[in-house]
């Protein structure tokens, strides 16, 4: 059957009862379905100004927001679907030799689209909207996840002691001062994981600025001076004989032993737990790891030395679930399970942590079994490599590292330790 309709979107037309001109400002968008001789007038719940809509075009111009913040790019894309949805009801309805009713229209695409009033999202509802977005395209681990839990957490009893709302509108410098300051007193953080936290908020305020939730831009220029964040100050990572020692060493409990092979499998070929977590068979080449990384979507190639072979090797037989290589548990189990190690090899080296609260200096000394991580492992990859004077160019591009300055950092690092390799010389000891 032969179907004969057409769409179109319009600002409706109202005069001012004050001054009796049309009102350009803020003006309802309305969709104009006509259909077998019958006319189709709706509201589709965003409004936006007259000098913002293109008439010839029927949407809104490009990069310009509505008085709720809401995007040409999201508007637009709400009309797409108003019009695709009232012509497959309309043309559906022909498909059955039935003669719609403008009411039946109506109704129907309210179900499809809905006819409220689109009210402006809050803060909480758009960064829960953010977490459940990102989470899903970047396949974000469950210690990713409660990391941002923990940040919107965070921000909520910041609204909370403060006796504020958050407000998109109301993010400027002094909203990232009390923020600031909050989490220094209030919580107890280190500026490196103020830094961090602050690192999270803006890639949200990114997000939400992109999807059309938020035009404050105040928040790109914030750039607080946090003492102890320019560079890694507490880089702990297991020197070359400490790294053998645990290696080659018995361990009687075999859940300490598939730890102790995959911490080893990280120092030697420099992988993040999470990409060590995900290794699957077809992973492993003849001489290489060819793997994309979790966290940030490289395509890496890592060669394979005799020690990360070996490792493989040992459970190529072993049967684990997803067709995985190695037997990883989980990352929080795992680095209890590694101070547990660290001190059965006898990992003991007095290590000192530096931090800054504030602008307060502080330092805490600790053996180092006791600040063994996961991260540590590609940590020792990177100061060992480094030490035997592999490129660092080969090093970042085998770990996935773009930037030299990251490099610097374990150069320094590792100064101390070449002083000590020299020192045999002074003793005469190998």
């Amino acid at each position: 059957m032969k179907t004969k309709c057409s769409v179109n979107f319009y600002l409706e037309k109202r005069k001012s009862k004050e001054t009796g001109e049309i009102i350009a400002e803020h003006v309802p968008i309305i969709l104009f379905f006509s259909f077998d001789g019958k006319r189709l007038q709706y509201y589709i719940g965003y409004r936006i100004d007259k000098d913002k809509w293109d008439e010839a075009e029927q949407k809104v111009k490009r990069n310009n927001f509505n008085r709720d913040g809401v995007s040409a790019t999201v508007i637009n894309d709400h009309i797409i679907d108003i019009q695709n949805s009232v012509s497959d009801i309309y043309k559906g309805s022909k498909a059955l030799r039935q003669s719609p009713t403008v009411r039946y229209i109506r109704e129907e695409l309210k179900k499809r689209v809905g006819d409220n009033e689109q009210k402006p999202v809050s803060f909480f509802e758009v960064f829960s909207k953010f977490i459940e977005s990102e989470s899903q395209s970047k396949t974000w681990t469950k210690g990713t996840l409660t990391k941002f839990d923990t940040n919107i957490s965070h921000l909520k009893q910041f609204q909370e002691s403060k006796k504020f709302k958050i407000e998109f509108d109301s993010i400027d410098e002094t909203f990232f001062n009390k923020y600031v300051k909050y989490q220094r007193e209030d919580l107890d953080h280190r500026n490196t994981t103020i830094a961090k936290n602050l690192k999270i908020f803006k890639w949200f305020m990114n997000w939400a600025t992109k999807k059309g939730y938020n035009k404050n831009l105040a928040y790109r220029d914030y750039a607080p001076d946090l003492k102890g964040t320019t560079r890694n100050q507490n880089i702990i990572f297991l020197t070359w004989d400490e790294l053998m020692g645990l290696y080659q060493k018995e361990i009687p409990q075999k859940y300490l032993e598939h730890v102790r092979d995959v911490f080893c499998f990280c120092c030697f070929t420099g992988l993040r737990y999470s990409d060590v977590y995900n290794l699957k068979r077809g992973n492993i080449k003849p001489e290489t790891i060819e793997i994309t990384t979790i966290k940030t979507d490289d395509a890496l190639i890592i060669d394979l030395n005799d020690y990360s072979r070996a490792i493989l090797n040992k459970y190529k037989d072993v049967q684990f679930k997803d067709d995985k290589c190695l037997p990883v548990i989980s990352n929080q189990k795992m680095n209890e399970y590694l101070k547990i190690l660290g001190a059965f090899a006898e990992i003991k080296q007095k290590e000192t942590v530096i931090y800054y609260k504030g602008n307060e200096r502080k330092e805490d000394t600790f053996e180092k079994c006791q600040l063994l991580t996961t991260h540590t492992g590609r940590k020792t990859f990177i100061s060992n490599a480094l030490f035997f004077n592999i490129p660092s160019e080969v090093v970042m591009a085998w770990t996935g590292h773009k930037d030299h300055k990251v490099m610097e950092n374990y150069y320094k690092i590792i100064a101390p330790q070449k002083r000590r390799e020299m020192d045999k010389m002074n003793n005469g000891k190998q």
